[in-house]
C-alpha cells in the first residue's frame, strides 16, 4: 500500500506540474508540457490514473442514459435524455491519456521493452473505445501536439485501428523480453498474461460492438478471441484507491449526497431488476449496491427524468461507493455475458427469438455466479438466486435479452452497457419523463462535442456533427 500511495503521489506532482503550466491549453487534444523525459515507469501510472477518470466520466453520462443511474436534480437531468458534453473526459482522453500512451508506445519501443508497448497499445485501444461510443467520429490519427484542429476519424475506421492495435499489443506482450513493470503498474503489477488475457477479452468486446452490421461475422470473432480471454475475475481491469486516494463515486457522488449536494442516485430500471419488481425474484446483491435512505425500508429508484421517486442512495458502505472502491472498467462477468451474446448468436439467435446451446445458456449462467462472488454474495444465496425457476429458465426458453439484463446487472457503473442498450434499441426500457423534446420522442444516441472543441476545431467538429438521435455507424445494418 505504501508503494501505492508513492505512486498515485508522485502522479499528482507531474499532473500538478503539467496544469499549472498549460491552463490555457486545458482544451487542446493533447498535453503541450509533457515530460519528454518521463520515463516509462513514470508514464505508465499516470496514463493508468487517467483511464480510471475517463472511464469514470463516462459512466456518470452513459448510465444515466442506460437508467442504471438516475438525477437527483429535477426533471431537467442527463437522464432525461438532455444532451451531455462530457467535457472532461474528453480533455481527460486528449490532454493526458492518448500522449501519454504515445509517448509510452516510442519509449517502449526505443528502450527495448515491448511489455510497455504491448500494455499501452491494449490500453489505447481500451480509450479509443470509449470515445468511439460516446461521440462517435473522432481524433485519432491527427491526434498529436503539432495539430491543434486535427481531422476526425470515422467511427469505422477507429474500430480497425482499436482491433490492430488490440493484435500489435498482444504480440508485444508475447515477446517476453527486456524491461517490465512492476509496482508501477498500478492495475496488474506487472502480470503479462492478465494483459493479455484482457486484450482478448477487448477484442471480442468490440468485435460484438459490430453485431448490428453482421452478427455472424461478430459473433465468430468474438467467441474466436474469447477462448484467450479472462478466466476469473482475477483478471478484471479496474483501477485500485486508498484512503488517501479517494475513489470518485465516493468522493464525488456518495460524499457529496451525504451533505445534500445532490447529484445522481440509483435509477428505478436498474433498481427493479434487484427488488424483484422486474423477474419476480429479489437479487441478493440489492442490499450489497444499493443503499437505503434514513428510514425507509423498500427499495425504489429515481424514476427516469423525474427527480423523483426514490427511497435509495449512494452511500459510502455501498460497494461501488466506499472510500476504496475500484474503477471497475472490464471484468470477467463481461466475459460471460459476451460468450453467451456470440454463442446466441452464432446459433442464429435474434433479438426477438429465444432457444440457445448449453454452452450459451452456461455462460449467461455464469454472468450472475461471477459478478456475485466478486460482490461477495454468499454461495448459499447466489446458488438460491440461480436455481430460481425464475431465473433458471432452461437453454430452450433464453432470450438475447436475458442476457443482455443480466450483463446490464453485473455491468453496473461500466459506461460500455450504454453500447449494448442502444444496440438492442434500448431494450423497450420507459422512455423518461419530461424526455428532451428536440429528441421528438427518439431515443438519445450520443454525446455531444465539448464547446471547447466546437470553438477551437469548429470546421471538423461541424463536419461530423450529428443530431443526438441519429443514429451511429456502428448501429447500422
Amino acid at each position: 500500500m505504501k508503494k501505492l500511495n508513492n505512486i498515485y503521489t508522485l502522479i499528482l506532482a507531474i499532473s500538478m506540474t503539467v496544469l499549472s503550466g498549460c491552463d490555457t491549453f486545458l482544451d487542446v487534444n493533447v498535453d503541450p508540457t509533457l515530460k519528454g523525459d518521463a520515463t516509462v515507469q513514470e508514464l505508465l501510472p499516470t496514463a493508468q490514473l487517467y483511464t480510471s477518470e475517463v472511464s469514470y466520466q463516462q459512466a456518470y453520462v452513459a448510465c444515466q442514459y442506460a437508467q442504471q443511474l438516475g438525477s437527483n436534480l429535477g426533471t431537467n437531468g442527463t437522464d432525461s435524455y438532455a444532451e451531455a458534453e462530457n467535457a472532461t473526459g474528453w480533455s481527460s482522453l486528449y490532454l493526458y491519456v492518448i500522449p501519454q500512451l504515445n509517448l509510452l508506445i516510442q519509449k517502449g519501443e526505443k528502450d527495448g521493452a515491448p511489455a510497455y508497448v504491448g500494455i499501452a497499445k491494449t490500453m489505447m485501444a481500451y480509450n479509443l473505445g470509449i470515445a468511439a461510443v460516446n461521440w462517435e467520429n473522432i481524433p485519432y490519427s491527427q491526434a498529436d501536439q503539432k495539430n491543434f484542429t486535427p481531422a476526425y476519424d470515422t467511427q469505422q475506421s477507429i474500430y480497425a485501428s482499436i482491433q490492430k492495435l488490440l493484435d500489435e499489443g498482444i504480440a508485444e506482450l508475447g515477446k517476453n523480453s527486456g524491461t517490465k513493470p512492476g509496482s508501477d503498474d498500478m492495475i496488474y503489477a506487472g502480470d503479462l498474461g492478465k494483459w493479455t488475457r484482457l486484450a482478448y477479452t477487448l477484442k471480442a468486446r468490440f468485435a460484438l460492438h459490430l453485431s448490428a452490421q453482421n452478427p455472424q461475422t461478430a459473433a465468430q470473432t468474438a467467441a474466436a478471441a474469447l477462448q484467450n480471454g479472462m478466466k476469473s475475475n482475477a483478471d478484471d481491469f479496474q483501477l485500485p484507491y486508498n484512503s488517501k486516494n479517494l475513489s470518485p463515486w465516493y468522493s464525488r457522488v456518495a460524499l457529496a449526497n451525504s451533505t445534500s449536494n445532490l447529484s445522481v442516485t440509483y435509477g428505478s430500471t436498474y433498481v427493479d431488476l434487484l427488488n424483484g419488481k422486474t423477474h419476480g425474484v429479489v437479487d441478493p446483491r440489492l442490499p450489497i449496491v444499493v443503499t437505503l435512505k434514513n428510514n425507509q425500508t423498500v427499495y425504489q429508484g429515481v424514476v427516469p427524468g423525474s427527480g423523483a421517486g426514490s427511497t435509495v442512495d449512494f452511500n459510502v458502505k455501498a460497494w461501488h461507493s466506499s472510500i476504496t472502491s475500484p474503477i471497475v472498467m472490464v471484468t470477467y462477468s463481461e466475459t460471460k455475458a459476451l460468450e453467451a451474446e456470440a454463442k446466441f448468436l452464432l446459433n442464429n439467435g435474434t433479438i426477438s427469438s429465444k432457444g440457445t446451446t448449453p454452452e450459451a445458456y452456461s455462460a449467461y449462467l455464469e454472468i450472475a455466479r461471477s459478478n456475485m462472488q466478486k460482490l461477495g454474495v454468499s454461495n448459499d444465496n447466489i446458488n438460491a438466486y440461480l436455481n430460481s425457476p425464475l431465473i433458471n429458465i432452461g437453454a430452450a426458453e433464453l432470450t438475447l435479452k436475458r442476457i443482455i439484463l443480466e450483463k446490464y446487472k453485473a455491468q453496473f457503473l461500466i459506461g460500455d452497457i450504454w453500447t449494448d442498450i442502444r444496440k438492442y434499441n434500448y431494450l423497450d426500457f420507459p422512455m423518461p419523463n419530461n424526455a428532451n423534446p428536440e429528441l421528438e420522442g427518439k431515443r438519445i444516441q450520443r454525446m455531444k462535442y465539448p464547446a471547447s472543441e466546437s470553438t477551437r476545431n469548429s470546421k471538423n467538429v461541424e463536419a461530423n456533427f450529428k443530431d443526438p438521435e441519429a443514429s451511429m455507424w456502428l448501429f447500422t445494418k
